[in-house]
């Protein structure tokens, strides 16, 4: 069972409820696939037992077999693709590449050719018996997808797979929701909240995802995130209220569960809901 955890914006707490998901599920997997800025790892602390390389493909051109001809420089609509015809040389910019390949299939002199340059790493561990994962691009690397796709390649082989999203509704994070069988949206209950809320049920409703809420700092705000998710008739499967304590720890690289393990029965009452909602998303299908 895959859960991805996202939210429509950043700071609601999506990675503290992640890790502490991975934390009362039996035989469970946490994936932290916001390649950009991962933090899982500050409050899981994994012993690392493998680090593997992330690729980017982008395209080199064969100066000794190209006429200049001009025609992979129209296909690019990335624009990574100039002919100096001054100086009769294709220039290739890397940053601006994302290796879809078209400019090698329009060549009429089959004189561009894909090559690898590093993306990112994926490092997998342990931590208390939680299988983990973590991607994080290179910090000289244009593009977080590469890695992300290398994050998401073979996943831990776990009853239960968290998969930590990065913030937001990219591109990214659709790939990553849709290798959820169940996603949790993780919000608070403020003006913005429940508009970035609502753009990512959106969202979840394209990918055909089921989905329940968390409302963090519930006893903040107001009640537009109630109100929206009573008439979507989305779940609301738990409420936190705003806690110091809760604040400090997170500052000190300590986990939800460690801080207030008063909210354990709650957090596993999330965990089943969200495995029947799963299955009963499976049962529709």
């Amino acid at each position: 069972m895959i859960i991805s955890v996202a939210s429509g914006k950043g700071g609601t707490g999506k990675t503290t409820l992640a890790v502490s998901l991975a934390q009362v599920a039996r035989d469970a997997a946490y994936v932290d696939c916001d390649v950009e800025a991962p933090n899982g790892h500050i409050f899981l602390r994994p012993s690392v037992n493998r680090r593997t390389t992330a690729y980017r493909t982008v395209a080199s051109v064969d100066e000794a077999r190209c006429t200049w001809c001009g025609k992979c420089m129209d296909a690019c609509v990335y624009h990574a693709i100039v002919i100096a015809h001054a100086t009769k040389r294709t220039l290739v910019f890397d940053e601006l590449c994302t290796g879809c390949g078209v400019c090698g299939l329009v060549c009429p002199e089959d004189a561009i050719r894909e090559v690898d340059l590093v993306a990112g790493q994926v490092t997998d561990g342990t931590s208390d018996g939680i299988a983990t994962r973590e991607g994080r691009m290179d910090v000289e690397a244009p593009h977080a997808k590469p890695t992300l796709k290398a994050t998401l390649a073979a996943l831990p082989e776990r009853t239960v797979v968290i998969l930590d999203a990065e913030p937001g509704v990219t591109g990214r994070v659709v790939e990553t929701v849709r290798r959820s069988n169940v996603c949790l949206l993780v919000t608070e209950p403020t003006p913005f909240g429940r508009h970035d809320l609502e753009a990512a049920v959106a969202m979840t409703r394209h990918l055909k995802v089921p989905i329940g809420v968390l409302i963090n700092r519930c006893d903040i705000g107001d009640e537009s995130v109630r109100k929206f998710c009573r008439a979507e008739a989305i779940p609301v499967l738990m409420e936190i209220p705003f806690d110091r304590r809760i604040a400090a720890g997170y500052a000190d690289g300590r986990a939800l569960l460690s801080v207030r393990s008063d909210l354990r029965e709650g957090v596993e009452s999330v965990l089943a809901n969200l495995l029947r909602l799963a299955a009963k998303g499976t049962e529709r299908c």
